[in-house]
């Protein structure tokens, strides 16, 4: 079977996978956020963390232009750049090796990873940005790789675009430089890429300016103090950090982790500048992971993961010369099962019933620790019920009532509670 046509299996499969775990009514978290500007049908015009203007005026572009319903649009856009980038995480791979079996269970591997697959299943900005980084880190790895000109500019724009959907791509600017240095005897196309991604990433400031918007606002916002909070963070807070990214790599790849250590020394040996290039590129997207003080940190792991996995591969490929490692190569399937198990541990568990009863209102142990969100609770039920928790959920009901205001126009309140 020819690449093109396990890339589109691969892609067609995890498509199908998580449109059947897609969230049954709009989950909780900043989904209903999204959902709104998307049925307000008004495009956005500034760049603001929060804003995600590429990602968001996708969406817009979709109720707005070809009246599609807001609600479809939303779980589309998590879908579809989600299944493209499990599709397009195999590509990367096969620049490292030749073995399918290889490249097809690493890929399950980060196909079934838990930040991953979740947010494929709610409404968010995370599959489509990583569907940019990869197709970011796929042009570089080819450029360094096959030496190809057109493949240096192409990454510059990609890399620039990538800004328009999430500033925290920016840190993989430093990767970036280092591309254009080992390019360097390409001076033509390494200007060129230059010239094209400080633009594209300059456009963001100069419509920001138009619109009275400091320069600081492409990389801070008004409405929460997490940069600040970020920069006041003790030395026990950044172990705290520390420890969380672990247990997040833990639950994200479990067993699996132990094939990155010899996974980075075979890529250092045989593809030595990809291998940096990769490795400065995972540092810096670790890094801000890590210490970036957010509730919802989480999902900002799923750049570095998507570099992981490569380790991952070219450990089992490492690895797979002296141990008989091919006959575990339906493992990766099982991986939906360690979640259920996890599930269920955490149940018996006193600390984890205790949490289950506290986050009842939005599905308990089943919202954390399950990716998929069929048939969960939704807050527009919640918000209708007028639901009770000790939790800050103001904002949530707020954005929630915007929705409802807006529905109304052609849906019963009764219709309205199920999405």
């Amino acid at each position: 079977m020819s690449k093109k046509t396990i890339t589109f299996l691969i892609s067609a499969v995890f498509f199908l996978i998580y449109y059947a775990g897609s969230f049954s009514k709009i989950s909780f978290g900043d989904c209903i956020g999204f959902v709104v500007d998307a049925e307000k049908r008004e495009f956005i015009t500034n760049f603001t963390p929060l804003v995600h203007f590429l990602y968001i005026n996708t969406g817009i572009f979709f109720t707005s232009v070809l009246n599609m319903d807001s609600i479809f649009v939303m779980r589309m856009l998590s879908i579809v750049p989600a299944a493209l980038t499990v599709g397009l995480v195999y590509v990367l791979i096969k620049e490292f090796l030749e073995e399918n079996w290889i490249a097809i269970a690493s890929t399950i591997v980060f196909g079934f990873s838990f930040s991953f697959w979740r947010s494929a299943e709610t409404v968010e900005v995370y599959t489509l940005n990583a569907f940019w980084v990869v197709l970011f880190l796929l042009f570089a790895v080819k450029a360094l790789k096959h030496q190809s000109k057109k493949y240096i500019v192409t990454a510059g724009i990609v890399l620039g675009l990538s800004l328009w959907v999430h500033i925290q791509n920016i840190m993989l600017i430093p990767a970036y430089f280092l591309l254009l240095y080992y390019s360097k005897s390409e001076r033509q196309k390494v200007l060129t890429s230059f010239i094209f991604f400080i633009s594209i990433f300059g456009v963001m400031f100069v419509v920001n300016q138009l619109n009275g918007i400091e320069f600081k606002y492409v990389f801070t916002s008004k409405k929460g103090p997490w940069v600040q909070n970020t920069f006041d963070q003790t030395f026990l807070d950044l172990v705290k950090n520390v420890v969380k990214a672990i247990a997040f790599l833990i639950y994200n790849f479990n067993i699996f982790i132990v094939f990155c250590f010899s996974g980075i020394f075979y890529l250092y040996k045989n593809f030595k500048k990809e291998f940096l290039f990769l490795f400065v590129a995972a540092l810096f997207t670790l890094g801000f992971a890590t210490i970036y003080a957010v509730s919802d940190n989480y999902v900002y792991f799923i750049p570095f993961y998507l570099i992981f996995t490569i380790f991952i591969a070219s450990g089992i490929k490492k690895l797979s010369e002296k141990l008989a490692l091919k006959k575990f190569q339906l493992l990766p399937i099982m991986i939906p099962l360690f979640y259920v198990f996890s599930f269920y541990i955490a149940l018996i568990i006193p600390q984890g019933k205790e949490f289950h009863t506290k986050k009842l209102y939005k599905g308990g142990l089943n919202y954390y620790m399950l990716p998929w969100l069929t048939d969960n609770i939704g807050c527009l039920e919640f918000t209708l019920n007028d639901g009770k928790t000790e939790d800050n959920v103001e904002a949530l009901k707020e954005t929630s009532q915007e929705f409802i205001k807006l529905r109304k126009r052609y849906q019963s309140l009764e219709e309205i509670r199920e999405l």
